[in-house]
């Protein structure tokens, strides 16, 4: 009976010493992944930012991008429908600032989205709310 437990006891043991280091693999495994794709090289169309524009508002708006303190026009989105627009990253450079003004037309008032940090090839989506001030920015 004693060569039994001793049995029992060695290939606990043995477990012992493996276990720990199976755990290891297996989250190694699974903390590995294929890298990012490269961004974007600036100068070229994948590096321009697309700005979507989704206008739940009654009224139609005009969207400006203000890009180092200019305001551009991109164009208008229609009442309950969406349309998107394409800056050149040059025109924002990699330090420059951006953000988006939405403006109701023939209506008071206008959505700011405050300052977005960019990079090339970077998407913004714009959702107009009824409301407009509850409106949001989000940048992917």
């Amino acid at each position: 009976m004693t060569g039994v437990f001793t049995s029992r006891r060695t290939s606990r043991a043995g477990l012992g010493l493996w276990l720990p280091k199976l755990m290891l693999a297996a989250a190694l495994a699974g903390c590995s992944h294929n890298p990012p794709p490269p961004a974007p090289q600036p100068g070229t169309p994948a590096a321009n930012i697309v700005v979507s524009v989704q206008n739940q508002n009654l009224n139609d708006v005009d969207v400006f991008a203000n890009i180092n303190g200019v305001p551009q026009r991109l164009g208008t989105v229609t009442s309950q429908s969406t349309n998107s627009f394409e800056v050149k990253y040059d025109q924002i450079g990699p330090a420059g600032h951006f953000s988006v003004v939405v403006s109701p037309i023939g209506g008071a008032g206008a959505y700011r989205s405050g300052a977005l940090t960019l990079q090339p090839g970077s998407q913004v989506s714009v959702a107009v709310a009824p409301v407009l001030r509850n409106s949001t920015t989000q940048v992917y």
